[in-house]
């Protein structure tokens, strides 16, 4: 009996000590994959611009997943849109690679920084920072260059189908689907095809045909087909943007359609205000009152910004309890709508169940051109505004001043380009 219970416990440790060691090796294996897509990722990145996806043992469609992927991130951070352009260039001696006449001249056209590889056989793909309107511009100098260089083809032949984000989509597939759909509209009077932005807050109104030949009553297979593809790619996009609380752009998609709209409010030179407003004692009312009753309030308030705001004026959601607002104003006309929405805030009651609740609102406001030229600056000045407020229990509207506002010490503040919830 003595020998007994040791024995036992030594059969114990040494199963212990076997499953440890798998453990641990399959920790390891878990790791080192990781390491190796982490490194087959860069891998394909340095080596994508320069080498065709046969050589470096990947498919083309794989090299364009990781070059979307990159500028979907790096845009998405910075803030800022870019265009997928499909170049399609017919009847060629050779298939396309990545050191072939058509990528070459491309790449010779194109900025540095803009992205060059394969589609298909005849096709390449640009990527480029850029705004729609400032894509077109280049692309029209590459397309001229391209015939320039392409002797071979015929003039007029050469099809480009763009899309560009976020406005026609968040995620690459959706991105190229459109850049497809504009690629097959091309016509020699018409080489390149950027398809219309849908104003998806816009109510769309169809009327119905009237078909006087009976004969033309159903409409194919096919083209239900595509209107049932179309439907559900806006469809996907709202829901991608739009806050389903409140029914304003979502806090991931606020950075990126409120710099777009900057930067050409910048372009056409025209005045522009940021409203930064955070709601007050909302975290009181989720304590006493339920989450839900915080949440009516939320939607209550986004209501009677969307009544009275114009049309054009894009409301966002930001952080849990505050909004965003980008309005094509000047900062005497920013402080009359920055007074309005206060008073009408406050003034307002928000029915949540049977319970009838009010609210304030904090508001710092930071115009351009006075006090910054980019959406960035705008938003630290009228977030100081806010934690200037805050510090000093003011529940008001306040425009930034900076011989005030910079003198309070700041609270870590995330730029608006990083906002990525």
């Amino acid at each position: 009996m003595q020998l007994y219970f040791p024995t036992i416990a030594a059969q114990i440790d040494l199963v212990t000590g076997v499953g440890g060691v798998i453990a641990a090796v399959l920790l390891s294996f878990v790791l080192i994959t990781l390491v190796a897509s982490y490194y087959r990722f860069q891998n394909i990145v340095l080596q994508a611009e320069n080498t065709n996806p046969e050589d470096m043992g990947a498919a083309a469609e794989e090299i364009l997943r990781v070059q979307l992927a990159r500028y979907l991130a790096g845009c998405a951070r910075r803030g800022t849109s870019f265009s997928v352009a499909l170049i399609r260039v017919p009847d060629l001696s050779y298939t396309m690679g990545i050191d072939t006449p058509v990528i070459s001249s491309i790449k010779n056209a194109a900025r540095r920084n803009d992205v060059s590889c394969v589609f298909d056989e005849s096709t390449a793909v640009l990527l480029l920072e850029s705004e729609p309107e400032d894509g077109i511009t280049i692309l029209s100098r590459i397309l001229q260059s391209l015939e320039n260089d392409l002797t071979e083809t015929a003039s007029g032949a050469i099809r480009v189908g763009m899309a560009s984000y976020p406005g026609h989509g968040l995620s690459g597939k959706d991105l190229i689907q459109v850049a497809e759909e504009g690629l097959e509209q091309t016509s020699a009077d018409e080489q390149i095809i950027l398809p219309e932005i849908v104003d998806l807050d816009a109510e769309e109104e169809e009327e119905p045909a009237v078909d006087e030949d009976a004969g033309n009553e159903e409409q194919s297979d096919a083209d239900q087909g595509e209107k049932e593809q179309s439907s559900s790619w806006k469809d996907r996009r709202k829901s991608s943007m739009l806050d389903e609380l409140t029914g304003v752009l979502k806090p991931s998609a606020v950075s990126a359609y409120m710099q777009r709209t900057m930067s050409e409010l910048r372009r056409k030179k025209e005045s522009a205000a940021l409203f930064c407003i955070g709601l007050n004692n909302m975290d009181h009312i989720a304590r006493f009152h339920g989450e839900a009753a915080a949440d009516d309030v939320m939607a209550g308030v986004s209501k009677v910004l969307q009544d009275n705001l114009r049309a054009d004026d894009l409301i966002g959601r930001h952080e849990k309890f505050a909004y965003l607002v980008l309005a094509q104003c000047s900062l005497a006309e920013a402080e009359i709508i920055g007074k309005r929405i206060t008073t009408l805030v406050q003034n307002s009651i928000f029915v949540s169940g049977n319970k009838k609740l009010r609210t304030t609102i904090t508001l710092g406001v930071a115009t351009h051109p006075e006090h910054g030229r980019n959406l960035h600056y705008l938003y630290l000045a009228g977030q100081k505004v806010l934690n200037h407020s805050r510090a000093n229990d003011i529940r008001a509207y306040a425009v930034y001043d900076p011989e005030i506002h910079d003198k309070v010490p700041t609270k870590p503040m995330k730029s608006i380009k990083s906002i990525q919830n």
